[in-house]
């Protein structure tokens, strides 16, 4: 206990003392709030949704009538098509179940936000064994509108109630938050490997280009952040899935291991995202940060969860009585320059430990 005291006292002192000089090769992320992302796209009562909610039971009285004015034959023939489908599709989700089950666990799920009902419930993984790259496709001139169509289109026009993806890293090297509710979510994007994985969005259209400096080394420092927070070893295949069409595919999925950094074709019919990336930029990528995550270990959100809940209790025990007459000593000068410093440091991706210490000081200045 002492040793935390000691070491709340120094990182005090350290940031009064001394200018932010670590920040520039920190990873910054600009989170949902700081972009604005109008959270009422997923919540169940918002005006989007009851508009939703009304063409949907529209659209099935529709989809009825419609079927009653078939024969007898073609309700036969869509029911056969209709049975065929759903046994397809519930042997790929059996042999996911039987073969990959600790890669496919969910273990939370939350149905509301606070007291606002969601629109859909979101889940969280159990491990992440995959970091997903992913393009854009198409040029936009404007970095915060875009992000706030995109945020649009997929929430309310595809009714996914949240971008399907977990980051978006922009020309100037810019790194936004996507998806809600931060580590271990599950996103959307590949229907056979939602989960366990972390997706990440670069803009622009790499057939032609090449992703510029700044973006590469945003997408670097992004990918090795990953890592670290997942424990993601860079030398060991894991599994990643993509549906097959041949005779004789006998589960309709198709498992090759890869290293852990892919692109979105490995799991899916698409060419994304497309040579430049795909061929130069994820090999590179490995390469680069093999090394610094050697002995990596995953760790799962049960872990991690019960590891931040031990020392965010080792924290509270502090003598908080003693650290905020401490605190009350410093001059108010002094105080606005630690709050500032914090709040710069907060802003980038830390070591959550750093995290939960600069927060509870914060708490104690304030």
């Amino acid at each position: 206990m002492s040793k935390i005291l000691s070491l709340f006292f120094s990182i005090s002192l350290l940031l009064l003392s001394t200018n932010l000089v670590s920040a520039n090769s920190n990873l910054k992320i600009i989170s949902r709030d700081q972009w604005w992302a109008d959270e009422q796209y997923r919540y169940w009562n918002s005006t989007y949704w009851t508009d939703i909610f009304k063409k949907r039971a529209a659209n099935s009285l529709a989809a009825n009538k419609r079927w009653a004015s078939y024969s007898e034959e073609k309700k036969d023939s869509l029911t056969a098509k209709s049975k065929i489908s759903s046994a397809k599709t519930n042997k790929m989700n059996a042999y996911l179940t039987n073969n990959f089950y600790e890669d496919i666990k969910i273990t939370d799920t939350q149905r509301y936000d606070w007291e606002n009902k969601l629109a859909w419930q979101y889940s969280r993984t159990n491990y992440v064994k995959n970091i997903v790259i992913h393009h854009t496709e198409s040029d936009y001139k404007s970095s915060a509108q875009w992000i706030k169509d995109i945020y649009r289109y997929h929430s309310i026009n595809k009714q996914w109630w949240d971008i399907g993806y977990h980051y978006i890293i922009w020309y100037d090297g810019e790194v936004y938050e996507w998806r809600a509710w931060w580590d271990y979510v599950i996103a959307s994007h590949d229907t056979w490997n939602n989960r366990s994985t972390v997706w990440i969005s670069i803009m622009w259209n790499y057939n032609d280009e090449h992703l510029n400096t700044t973006q590469y080394n945003s997408l670097k420092k992004l990918v090795s952040h990953l890592t670290k927070t997942y424990w993601i070893d860079l030398n060991t295949k894991v599994p990643y899935h993509k549906e097959c069409f041949w005779t004789n595919c006998k589960n309709w999925l198709d498992t090759t291991y890869y290293y852990p950094i892919v692109g979105h074709q490995d799991g899916k019919a698409t060419s994304c995202p497309w040579e430049h990336v795909y061929e130069e930029t994820i090999p590179r990528l490995l390469k680069e940060l093999k090394a610094e995550t050697y002995w990596y270990k995953k760790i799962s959100y049960t872990e991690i969860t019960a590891q931040k809940k031990a020392y965010t209790t080792k924290i509270n025990a502090l003598n908080w009585i003693i650290i905020k007459k401490k605190i009350s000593n410093f001059s108010p000068e002094w105080k606005e320059k630690l709050i500032q410093k914090l709040n710069n440091l907060l802003s980038y991706e830390i070591d959550w430990k750093k995290e939960i210490l600069y927060r509870r000081l914060l708490e104690e200045i304030n």
